[in-house]
């Protein structure tokens, strides 16, 4: 049983050291996301451009975000801007 428990913690501690780099690796998927998001509806008719404007700089924001080494708060401020530009079309 001890051994079990063991091999559970260090596989839990390995996860948490990779984190950071998995954290890393989606924001720029995300900001190229938002991005095209953006780039779509700001092509359409009747679409909120002051939703849409505030949603491409939390695109330029998170993107920055990333590049300083906040992967967390990228990631968080590309799903804000992915959702702004999803009420831009309402």
């Amino acid at each position: 049983m001890k051994r079990h428990v063991t091999g559970i913690l260090a596989f839990v501690f390995i996860l948490g050291l990779n984190a950071p780099a998995v954290l890393a690796y989606d924001c720029p998927n995300l900001v190229k996301e938002c991005e095209a998001l953006v780039g779509k509806l700001g092509k359409r008719q009747g679409t909120d451009t002051t939703k849409l404007a505030q949603a491409k700089a939390g695109c330029e924001e998170a993107l920055k975000l990333h590049q300083a080494g906040k992967h967390k708060e990228s990631i968080i401020k590309a799903g804000e801007a992915i959702s702004a530009a999803g009420e831009s079309t309402k």
